[in-house]
């Protein structure tokens, strides 16, 4: 019986005043991939194949999160969360066949916080994909903060489908039909926020190269390099154009449904270690300010309607 539940993280669409520019960032020194642009909306892929990792649109306001799109493996899962969203009591779009860029069987809804979130198969990928040194992947997983953790937590686990393999100080790792460690990573704040957006990388020596050509564009590195606990994978932490907080990953741990949870105690480190391999200094104090400073677009969770 096939798990109802997602494959992982298929695209985020952001938000920003200079999408122009923007796009200059993502393509040439974040080395993603354009694909199409349509007005002041541009597409970009992966070296993976799914038929685009990230999508900029124009912002009326600051920069913002616009929607979180999963993967699915067939329209009967589509169909199933679907109905699992419904009789959570959150809003959504019945599922229909998609007409924006990479097309695809899909819906999107609200999630409890009010997150626009979709789930989409069926989409026009690429076919043969392949590693590229310095370019990354897809997106490995996305950190969000929640106002109400445990309700949020709930949502994505008996909703969504996925299980919490680990909790490390104040995050919650949650895994779903993939062999990678986690595809959402969830943790407590104030209000319901972005705390980053994190791209694969095909290995730890492109992860390495990728922070130094950030530092030579005039990125510095927030925070890092070092190696996390939970997850296991290497990471440096910037603030891209508009302050919007991405990070570079490589090495992400891959589990089964084997994987033993582990809990803040087995997570600790001593004093002063912020990682595994205790020589990543402290987040600078943007790191600080921008990983919950970007909101989700409010308006229209639909696919086929522009949030405004």
């Amino acid at each position: 019986m096939k798990p109802i539940t997602v494959r992982g993280v298929r695209s985020v669409d952001i938000e920003l005043n200079e999408p122009g520019r923007a796009a200059e960032f993502y393509a040439n020194t974040w080395n993603l991939t354009e694909i199409e642009r349509s007005g002041e909306s541009i597409w970009f892929r992966g070296t993976a194949s799914h038929h685009h990792i990230l999508a900029i649109h124009r912002s009326r306001g600051p920069a913002a999160l616009r929607r979180i799109t999963f993967d699915a493996a067939d329209r009967d899962i589509v169909d199933a969360l679907h109905k699992k969203v419904v009789e959570s009591g959150c809003a959504a779009e019945s599922p229909h066949e998609i007409s924006v860029p990479g097309e695809g069987y899909g819906f999107g809804f609200a999630d409890v916080e009010n997150r626009n979130l979709a789930i989409v198969c069926d989409a026009r990928d690429h076919s043969a994909p392949a590693d590229v040194s310095d370019r990354p992947r897809k997106i490995a997983h996305i950190n969000i903060n929640a106002a109400q953790i445990e309700k949020t937590n709930r949502f994505f686990t008996e909703v969504l489908g996925f299980r919490c393999v680990d909790h490390s100080g104040p995050l919650y790792f949650l895994h779903c039909d993939n062999s990678d460690h986690s595809s959402i990573v969830t943790g407590q704040t104030g209000k319901p926020t972005l705390n980053h957006v994190s791209f694969e990388m095909p290995d730890l020596e492109s992860c390495m190269r990728g922070g130094g050509r950030m530092r030579d564009a005039g990125y510095p590195i927030e925070w890092g390099p070092g190696r996390h606990g939970a997850g296991n994978n290497v990471f440096c932490y910037f603030a891209g154009p508009e302050e919007f907080p991405i990070e570079y990953t490589a090495e992400v741990l891959q589990i089964d449904d084997g994987y033993e949870f582990h809990g803040p105690d087995y997570w600790k480190w001593p004093p002063g270690r912020l990682d595994r391999w205790g020589i990543t200094p402290p987040h600078t104090a943007r790191w600080k300010r921008i990983q919950d400073m970007v909101f989700f677009t409010s308006g229209s969770y639909r696919l086929s309607c522009s949030p405004f």
